[in-house]
C-alpha cells in the first residue's frame, strides 16, 4: 500500500500518456510514469518520493511486445525480467535478467524500470549496451529512434515527459559468444559488488559493467585498452582501472580496493577465455 492519496491513470497509447503527463505537470501534480512499480512503490512507502499521480504504461500494447520482426528483436519497455529470462531470443539478456533480485521481484520488475530506475546497478542494460541497441522514445513532440549509446551517459537521457517505449536489437547481435560474471557479498539476491559481461564481436571484445562505479557503463577507452594486442593480457588488466569512467564504489557491500582486486581478476579471466577472434 502507498500511504498517501494520488491519482492513477491507465492510458492506451503513448500519445495519451504524454498528454496526461503534460496536463498533470502543468497542474503541478508531479506525475510519474509507472511500469512494474517495484522501485516507485518502495520509495512511496518510504516517502522518499511523493508523486501526485501515477501514469501506468502497461495498457500500451507496444510496451509489452517481445518478438523478432525481420532482422531485429523488439523488446517492449514493460516486458518483465521474468519474461526475458524465459525467452530464448537473446540468451545473454536472459542470463543477466535471471540474477537480478529474486523471482518475486522479477515477476514485476520491467526492463524499462530497471534501465530508468534510480539505483546505481540497472544490470539489465548491460547486454543492450554491448548489442548496440536502439531505443524508441515517445513524447509530446512525437517519436524518435536513437542509438542507446548516444542517449545513455550514466543514465538514460530522456526529455521531460518522454516515454521509453521499446528497445530494438539487431538480430545478428543475439547469439554472439559471451561471458558474464556477477559477484555478490553474501548470496545471489544481494545487490552486486559488480556485474561484468564480455561479448565477442569479430576480433574485438565489447565490455559492459554494473556496480563497479556509481552507474553502469560501456567505455570506449576501456575497450580500446582491453583489445590492445600490442600489450600482454596482464598489462591490459593492470592499466584497466585507470580507464574507468568513474571512481570505484566504496560502501557497506565492499571496499573499493576489494572491488578492484576482484574485478581485475575477473577481467583477466575474461581475456583468457574470450581474447581471441571469432
Amino acid at each position: 500500500m502507498i500511504p498517501f492519496d494520488l491519482e492513477y491513470y491507465l492510458p492506451e497509447s503513448t500519445e495519451e500518456a504524454a498528454a496526461i503527463f503534460a496536463e498533470l505537470s502543468e497542474a503541478d501534480k508531479g506525475p510519474l510514469y509507472y511500469g512494474g512499480g517495484t522501485e516507485i512503490v518502495t520509495m512511496c512507502r518510504q516517502q522518499t518520493i511523493k508523486p501526485g499521480a501515477l501514469i501506468d504504461l502497461k495498457g500500451i500494447p507496444e510496451t509489452t511486445a517481445l518478438e523478432v520482426d525481420g532482422d531485429k528483436l523488439i523488446i517492449g519497455a514493460n516486458v518483465t525480467l521474468t519474461e526475458l529470462n524465459e525467452q530464448d531470443y537473446f540468451p545473454l539478456l536472459a542470463k543477466v535478467a535471471r540474477v537480478v533480485a529474486d523471482h518475486t521481484v522479477r515477476n514485476s520488475l520491467t526492463l524499462g524500470g530497471n534501465i530508468c530506475g534510480k539505483l546505481p546497478y540497472r544490470e539489465a542494460i548491460l547486454p543492450l549496451l554491448t548489442a548496440d541497441a536502439d531505443v524508441v522514445l515517445a513524447g509530446r513532440e512525437g517519436r524518435r529512434t536513437e542509438p542507446l549509446e548516444d542517449l545513455f551517459d550514466k543514465r538514460l537521457k530522456l526529455e521531460k515527459g518522454e516515454i521509453l517505449v521499446q528497445l530494438i536489437v539487431p538480430k545478428e547481435e543475439l547469439k554472439r559468444k559471451s561471458w558474464a560474471r556477477r559477484r555478490e557479498k553474501h548470496g545471489p539476491v544481494d545487490y552486486p559488488l559488480y556485474h561484468m559481461i564480455g561479448v565477442q564481436k569479430k576480433d574485438q571484445l565489447a565490455v559492459a559493467v554494473s556496480g563497479l562505479c556509481a552507474f553502469p557503463f560501456r567505455s570506449a577507452e576501456l575497450e580500446k585498452k582491453v583489445n590492445d594486442s600490442a600489450l600482454s593480457a596482464q598489462d591490459r588488466v593492470d592499466k584497466a582501472p585507470d580507464l574507468l569512467p568513474g571512481t570505484i564504489r566504496n560502501d557497506e557491500i565492499g571496499s573499493d580496493d576489494y572491488r578492484q582486486a576482484l574485478w581485475q581478476r575477473d577481467l583477466a579471466e575474461l581475456l583468457k577465455k574470450m581474447g581471441g577472434a571469432e
